[in-house]
């Protein structure tokens, strides 16, 4: 109650600029913002992550300026933000100035949308009034409202649709003649099928070298699937077809490679899930697959033995050794600690699923896993979404689960992939994390039992991916110990296994691989920038500035062509620092030494596990 109180004076406070009372009428008058208002207390452009660099154009109009994107005749479509609600003479003054090519001048936002002269850019933010530029990009509704959410409309822009790589949909196989995933054209005088490969691991058939068996589902839940990921979003195909896309998959372009592990019933045991796994790695190469989706699991307690459910996790992980990005439903369980295997593996992908909201669904499993570790991993839409129906012809069916947010990321590693070839499965997994939305008021711990670490923003993770150079990399060095604890630190209500990287001395020491040519770091906690590193071995928490308490930074390598994958490393600071820089006569320890009996109690606990 207490808290809702807060809440309610906090935004009549908030409100209170737009209100003004007559008390002769005892009526409230809405005032409606000013330019002044606008400008000081709506000021979001100096602060946005949309704009990293600072330079105030978001950073996806940078990217297509760098690529030639978006460009006709020398010119741009741009939204020119001002600190005020523009008028007729910004207009005219845009037209003057810069020979700013007007289309709409807005009236409840202030925007200006128009075309500018791709050398003239720099010259548009001169202009009075004007605080930002964004790209007008193109927007669809698509795959029922999820490919907009989550930006993947603006990759598709760039030209990335998947295409070229294969994505394997680890389920109850796939229906080979539904429109939207039975071939690429959706024109069936043409050869050429969107599933390129099937094996049915129920009863070892299909590629084995001498051939495709005739895929087929006979469930339901893996041609969903396979439509989230690549599917066309046709509705009809052939000379009389209207070209109608309602439901495209995030990777329409990709191929479809369907590994059958589970029978109509959507059942299927321990040891057929693994052989579909293992065929997945044994035919990697042969099929290009970048990426897999795996939307099953069991309960969250061990059905079998720990032994046993330890064998697919660990085969998950060779998976992602192998180099292919793997996505796993988090679980529809709703309750904390429920994520289990495969999910619970620690290098894959474990999707957690929201509304179109972007807040949390209801069912969606949470974190830790029996382990302590914190999952899912990232959080992605799953409820309502529109997809293939099996075995109907052209039927589209609205399912919803973290079943349906696994393909979707699963969709969106491809697109990565294609990006940039380099990356690999690890990366992709920075990539993801490290750009996606930070639910900071209602989650202010990152990462997360709920979300992970956060909401997936495609436009982000696309800018990330383009700059990672995979020739370079960072990792903690084995001469920073580790000193590992069962945390207090509650997060969504339960208590998380925690660890933090200490040293005497107060320093992280680190070991760059590559041609590097300095290391950066960054809270994860806060909208935080990237800071230099005078050193290639060493970081110094003296000269971090961080608070007393715990934290979560990432450490990047840098090159003159790229960055790495950012490392995560939870620590904990100990004394306040400005303390310990006044205390000459004592050791600048930095980080909490943890009581040796915690120490104890963390490897009783592994023991037992």
């Amino acid at each position: 109650m207490r808290s809702l109180i807060a809440v309610l004076v906090a935004s009549l406070v908030a409100l209170q600029p737009m209100l003004s009372f007559d008390d002769s009428s005892n009526e409230i008058n809405v005032v409606g913002f000013s330019s002044q208002s606008i400008s000081e207390e709506m000021n979001w452009w100096k602060d946005t992550r949309m704009d990293r660099d600072k330079n105030y154009r978001h950073d996806i109009l940078d990217m297509a300026l760098e690529q030639g994107k978006f460009v006709v005749d020398g010119k741009i479509s741009v939204l020119v933000d001002f600190d005020h609600m523009p008028t007729e003479s910004d207009e005219s003054l845009l037209i003057e100035e810069v020979g700013f090519i007007p289309s709409w001048r807005f009236h409840h936002i202030p925007i200006i949308s128009g075309l500018i002269d791709v050398n003239r850019i720099d010259d548009l933010l001169e202009v009075e009034g004007v605080v930002f530029l964004t790209l007008n990009g193109e927007l669809h509704v698509l795959l029922d409202n999820a490919i907009e959410i989550h930006h993947v409309d603006t990759v598709w822009d760039f030209g990335y649709t998947g295409e070229g790589i294969s994505v394997a949909i680890i389920d109850t196989g796939i229906d080979p003649n539904h429109v939207s995933i039975n071939d690429f054209d959706d024109d069936p005088a043409t050869n050429d099928p969107k599933v390129v490969a099937f094996y049915d691991a129920l009863d070892d058939s299909g590629d084995d070298g001498s051939g495709t068996s005739q895929a087929y589902d006979d469930h339901g839940h893996g041609s969903h699937c396979a439509g989230i990921t690549a599917g066309t979003g046709a509705i009809d195909e052939g000379p009389m077809s209207t070209g109608e896309q309602l439901y495209r998959g995030v990777a329409p372009g990709a191929s479809l490679v369907g590994v059958k592990v589970l029978d109509g019933g959507g059942s299927g045991s321990f040891a057929e899930v693994m052989r579909g796994m293992e065929w997945t790695i044994d035919n990697q190469i042969k099929y290009n697959i970048r990426s897999a989706s795996m939307s099953l699991g069991g309960p969250w307690m061990a059905e079998l033995t720990q032994e046993q459910e330890e064998r697919v996790t660990t085969l998950a992980n060779e998976m992602v050794a192998h180099g292919i990005s793997l996505m796993i439903a988090a679980g529809n369980s709703a309750a904390y600690g429920t994520i289990g295997t495969p999910g619970a593996a620690k290098d894959v992908i474990t999707v957690g699923a929201t509304e179109d909201s972007r807040q949390l669904a209801v069912y969606s499993s949470k974190g830790p896993t029996h382990e302590g570790q914190i999952k899912p991993n990232i959080a992605a839409i799953g409820s309502a979404v529109m997809s293939v129906e099996a075995n109907s012809g052209n039927g589209y069916v609205s399912m919803s689960g973290t079943s349906m947010a696994t393909p979707m990321v699963a969709g969106m590693a491809v697109l990565l992939h294609q990006a940039n070839p380099d990356l690999q499965p690890l990366m992709i997994r920075s990539i993801l994390e490290t750009t996606a939305e930070y639910k900071w008021l209602s989650h202010p711990v990152r990462p997360n039992n709920d979300y992970g670490w956060g909401f997936v923003e495609m436009d982000m993770a696309l800018e990330e991916a383009i700059k990672y150079d995979a020739s370079i990399s960072v990792e903690l060095d084995p001469e920073t110990p580790i000193i590992y604890y069962e945390g207090n630190e509650t997060d969504g209500g339960n208590d998380t296994a925690s660890r933090f990287f200490v040293h005497e001395n107060g320093k992280l020491y680190v070991s760059a691989i590559g041609n590097v040519s300095q290391i950066e770091w960054r809270n994860v906690l806060i909208e935080d920038t990237w800071h230099s590193v005078g050193s290639l071995t060493e970081i110094d928490v003296m000269d971090t500035d961080l608070g007393t308490g715990n934290h979560t930074i990432w450490v990047r390598a840098v090159s003159s062509d790229g960055i790495s994958a950012p490392i995560t490393i939870p620590l904990n600071v100990g004394d306040p620092i400005s303390k310990k820089k006044e205390d000459s006569s004592s050791f600048s320890f930095g980080f909490v030494i943890l009581a040796s009996s915690m120490v104890a109690l963390f490897r009783s606990n592994k023991r037992q596990a």
